[in-house]
């Protein structure tokens, strides 16, 4: 029997199951679409984005942290710096008014900041200004940043450029009450930055003229006695301002500095930690205070407890720093009374001067000047 009904068809093909039959992909590249495109396009793509200047900071941060995630080979970030990344997220650093965006813009820039490539590429376009005025608004993300240039010679040598503003920056930074935007890592961050710059000696006269070791004894206060005295990160912080004491007071000028902010103080507590790193670099910074005149007294006072336990210890390492502080410290005949209360005289013979004891150098003898006698008549 015949039939009269129209035929099925049934078919899997795209054009017969979707009622839309116009074509299914647009002809040119839609400039706001954030999507991760295929192979070396990726990167240039979001950059792309990111350079729009009309664009909701939604989807900025959505293209940022794309970006970010895209960010985690060598590869990738030389391929974002040649494609000028650096210009649109310095842009956003210091234009954009969403924190997100801001906070986001500073983490790419912190992994540009690790190939040299991207370090000038951000000096170029002035990026080291845009992160020091950063620092207020973006404290933890953009001292990250400079963190970066501090781990390298060659960004310690970009960052000695413009040290006259930016260690004064990280000064204020690390001065700021506790506050939830001015974080622990954000002092650790610009901790770090501060002991990358004062490696050179143009870098601890910059730091110098900031007040650098008043602001570290008083963050080295905070985190002893302070309100980050309890934070899980600590250790790493204390560590990174032992470090930097310890490059200031091996600095001429930096003796003096350190004295006068009674460095020695929170040196001598830092002593006490059970942190192995952060006592070698507190013992090797009251060695370079010990070679002061005016600091060998209060070396021994304040720490001569604590440098006579390490130089009993195990720890070759570290019984060698507190050994030599001990003897640069000993040439003080007070300073040397105080020693040979706390050490016996074997200890001193073996420990101390590994021998019979030097004569005290002719500037710290005691001179006494006696009447002269005249008979009486």
């Amino acid at each position: 029997m015949q039939s009269h009904a129209s035929r099925h068809v049934v078919s899997d093909f795209l054009k017969d199951l979707h009622p839309d039959l116009s074509e299914p992909f647009p002809k040119g590249v839609i400039p706001d679409e954030v999507a991760e495109a295929h192979g070396r396009r990726a990167i240039p793509k979001l950059i792309a984005v990111l350079a729009l200047p009309e664009l909701p900071d939604d989807t900025r941060a959505h293209a940022l942290r794309i970006f970010n995630g895209l960010l985690s080979t060598q590869e990738h970030k030389t391929n974002a710096v040649a494609e000028g990344a650096a210009a649109p997220l310095c842009r956003l650093v210091s234009e954009c008014r969403d924190a997100e965006v801001r906070r986001l813009s500073c983490n790419a820039l912190a992994s540009l900041a690790q190939v040299m490539a991207g370090r000038q590429s951000i000096v170029s376009v002035g990026g080291m200004a845009v992160l020091t005025e950063a620092l207020q608004t973006t404290p933890e993300e953009a001292a990250g940043a400079l963190r970066s240039f501090a781990a390298s010679n060659d960004g310690n040598a970009l960052l000695n450029e413009v040290r006259s503003s930016v260690v004064p920056a990280l000064v204020e930074l690390l001065r700021q009450p506790a506050d939830p935007a001015f974080t622990i890592a954000a002092c650790e961050n610009a901790a770090a930055t501060l002991e990358g710059i004062t490696r050179t000696d143009l870098g601890v006269l910059a730091a110098l003229d900031a007040g650098v070791p008043a602001c570290l004894v008083a963050l080295a206060e905070r985190g002893l006695q302070g309100d980050l005295k309890f934070e899980p990160s600590l250790m790493a912080l204390l560590q990174l301002v032992a470090t930097c004491l310890e490059q200031v007071c091996h600095h001429t000028n930096g003796k003096a500095a350190a004295r006068q902010a009674e460095a020695h103080k929170i040196l001598a507590e830092l002593l006490n930690l059970q942190h192995r790193e952060t006592v070698k670099h507190a013992a090797a910074a009251l060695m370079g205070l010990a070679v002061e005149k005016e600091s060998k007294v209060n070396v021994m006072l304040f720490a001569g407890v604590q440098l006579v336990r390490l130089m009993r210890g195990k720890d070759t390492e570290l019984a060698n720093n507190a050994r030599d502080t001990v003897a640069a410290a000993s040439e003080h005949l007070d300073a040397r009374r105080t020693a040979e209360m706390l050490l016996s005289m074997e200890e001193r013979e073996l420990l101390l001067w590994r021998g019979p004891a030097p004569e005290t150098p002719p500037d710290y003898r005691h001179n006494v000047a006696l009447p002269i006698f005249t008979p009486p008549r």
